[in-house]
């Protein structure tokens, strides 16, 4: 059969999708790759946690400036870090238990200051949902030429200066903490607001009153240090760096010149949200030292399959690679190559599947979309499709109930 109908009508009614998990390992594969570890979940969230308040001290303590102010930047990391343990815990993945993974959560959310309910409506039920298509995930969602068109002065200058090299520092703290987990406008969560109130009123409470702590003890530790640069060292400028990091690594996640944004939910597939939506960027020393955010970067296996714990993804990656290679988006990050990735994607042509800049000139080639014919083979199987791998093992069979649950997993649901 030829690959273009891969994504299309099979005939008989069958439907091709693909990128769920049973097509890119077996059971006894996925098993492993989800397996989880208290003791390890645990030890890694202690560990961070006692760099965390190391740095936030040399941020406050009577040492040189110089010393705070390097302090004060690793003390934004590690919020970073802490975080990306939270948003496993998020997707239930990190240690083994429901109420384990909920209350680890609220824990690693506080230096951030994130509601865990709301996170759990905005990232997992909505960005991971429908990864990648345009009204549903928001997340560095690109513009159309018309919509950039149409919009006021002010929001194309605000879009020019995201989509630069300092638009990280506020593209993170407007348009997703604040519009999202703070005073969230979408219609669904304003609906919701009693589900996610005591979560939201547990980290500003909480994540607040850690702040009004860091002005205390700075000012304790250092009674002639003005109360500004208490907290310009010790909160403002740690979190502007946790800030960037986090816009940036998201953007560089599912924004590249290969990298696809879909505008009709019907041509959305699971494959092209999660397979073909994300990237797999690989970070250079010192960077890579920094192991939950290199691991983090690993990026396609976590759309996959949301369940895999985040010291299991490269292992998973592995096996992603293997069976859609040149499918997945892969490179290293640079100075250079951040430079290309955000030259080259201002606005996207949904139409044509092509990155273009801020006049609507081409920055990259179309996107093709049809899967490689290197890498897939069509099997019809009782109406279950499956590619086949390189080394000639095919997807798993599954049962409409299997199917559903696999499909519900990587949607990041079973937690519900």
């Amino acid at each position: 059969m030829n690959i273009v109908q891969s994504e299309k009508s099979l005939g008989s009614g069958v439907s091709r999708k693909l990128g769920t998990p049973g097509d890119w390992m077996t059971s006894d594969e996925r098993r492993q790759v989800i397996s989880k570890s208290l003791s390890r979940g645990l030890m890694i969230l202690g560990a961070h946690y006692v760099l965390y308040f190391a740095t936030l001290f040399g941020a406050l303590a009577p040492l040189p400036i110089w010393i705070n102010v390097l302090s004060a930047v690793a003390n934004g990391a590690l919020i970073g870090l802490i975080f990306l343990i939270g948003h496993d815990t998020g997707h239930a993945s990190f240690v083994p238990g429901r109420n384990w993974n909920r209350w680890l959560t609220r824990l690693a959310f506080i230096p951030c200051i994130h509601s865990r309910s709301l996170w759990d409506t905005v990232h997992n039920r909505i960005h991971h949902s429908y990864a990648n298509l345009k009204g549903y995930d928001y997340v560095w969602a690109p513009m159309s030429k018309a919509e950039y068109d149409a919009s006021s002065w002010g929001r194309r200058a605000l879009e020019r200066f995201y989509r630069g090299p300092l638009g990280p520092l506020a593209y993170y703290a407007v348009e997703f903490w604040l519009k999202k987990l703070i005073l969230p406008t979408a219609p669904e969560m304003r609906g919701e607001w009693k589900k996610h109130l005591p979560d939201t009123i547990f980290v500003l409470v909480v994540g607040f009153g850690m702040v009004a702590m860091i002005g205390v003890v700075g000012h304790w530790l250092v009674p002639t240090r003005p109360l500004w640069l208490v907290m310009l060292v010790g909160w403002v400028l740690p979190y502007a760096v946790w800030n960037y990091l986090m816009a940036l690594s998201i953007f560089l996640q599912h924004n590249h010149p290969k990298v696809p944004w879909f505008a009709e939910k019907s041509e959305w597939s699971f494959y092209g949200g999660n397979i073909r939506g994300a990237a797999h960027v690989d970070l250079p020393w010192p960077f890579s030292l920094l192991r939950l955010f290199s691991w983090v970067m690993v990026h396609n296996a976590h759309h996959a399959l949301p369940s895999i714990p985040i010291y299991n993804l490269t292992q998973a990656q592995k096996m992603l690679i293997e069976a859609y290679g040149d499918d997945i988006v892969r490179y290293k990050f640079t100075p250079g190559s951040y430079r290309a990735i955000y030259k080259a994607c201002k606005l996207f042509d949904y139409e044509e599947k092509q990155w273009t800049d801020f006049e609507g000139r081409p920055t990259a080639d179309p996107i093709d979309m049809r899967p490689s014919a290197e890498r897939v083979e069509i099997v019809d199987m009782s109406g279950f499709t499956n590619p086949t791998r390189r080394d000639g093992r095919g997807g798993l069979r599954a049962s409409n109930a299997r199917r559903q649950m696999v499909q519900d997993e990587a949607a990041g649901r079973l937690r519900k």
